[in-house]
């Protein structure tokens, strides 16, 4: 069983309420963010003791020493005053509905030196104010689960990292406003509802080592009208594109 524990970051931190900036400095107690012990070596970020912080830089170490190297589940769920969130290049996996439904969450910062390598299920699903997601630097990240993003409703651009096999389930299904999406070379697999219902979403070519396209992956895409597959054999369920009206231009390319 995790211990959890309060207290400041070694380094200097920012937190930002409204028009307030508070910082707290080496040696000086704030209880600005839990942690869980996960060995004697690191731990997690579990939370913030501010519900009301704009701005969240997560430190890379606790007071102890110990290096931060992963966000608990539901570690900032529903902090909905939350914009941005700045991650230390330490941490290696985002747990499960770790930000969900931080509605006004605009930015997520990760380092060019990002270790992440693994988003969980729903993390953030429901950041309705999220726009970009810059991820195409982080050659760590093997894994995103299933609607980690899902229903950002004001997504609109995305760029996935090499070294991804697989659009999980739902990832952005209900995204209504994407419009561009670069997929990685890497990608075999798009799973179940993957892009349902991204209604704003007109063209996509998926890349040559796309294997699979599951049930519902691009459903109720409704403005999509030019989808280019790979040449090579592409097994792609009866209703992978189920009311896609507009789709008339599919392109086999090589």
């Amino acid at each position: 069983m995790m211990n959890t524990m309060t207290y400041a970051s070694p380094r200097i931190m920012t937190c930002c309420m409204g028009n307030m900036t508070f910082e707290q400095s080496l040696g000086t107690y704030a209880a600005l963010f839990t942690y869980s012990v996960l060995d004697a070596d690191t731990c997690a970020v579990s939370g913030c003791t501010l519900p009301d912080a704009a701005s969240l830089v997560l430190p890379s170490h606790a007071p102890d020493g110990r290096k931060v190297v992963a966000i608990s589940e539901r570690a900032f769920e529903g902090c909905a005053a939350l914009r941005t969130v700045t991650l230390p290049d330490s941490v290696e996996s985002i747990g499960r509905r770790a930000f969900a439904f931080c509605a006004g969450l605009l930015d997520i910062r990760t380092g060019a030196d990002s270790r992440l390598a693994a988003i969980g299920d729903r993390a953030f699903i429901g950041c309705e104010s999220l726009r970009v997601l810059r991820f195409g630097h982080l050659s760590s990240l093997a894994s995103i689960g299933r609607s980690a993003f899902a229903h950002c409703t004001r997504l609109v651009s995305v760029m996935l990292p090499e070294g991804l096999t697989e659009l999980a389930p739902s990832l952005f299904e209900g995204c209504t406003a994407l419009l561009h999406l670069r997929l990685p070379a890497s990608l075999r697999v798009v799973r179940t509802s993957a892009l349902s219902s991204c209604s704003s979403l007109t063209m996509l070519s998926l890349p040559t080592a796309v294997r699979s396209i599951e049930d519902c992956a691009f459903a109720f895409c409704g403005r999509l009208s030019e989808l280019r597959l790979p040449e090579s054999a592409c097994v792609i369920a009866a209703t992978a594109f189920m009311d896609c009206f507009k789709l008339g231009d599919v392109l086999r390319v090589g």
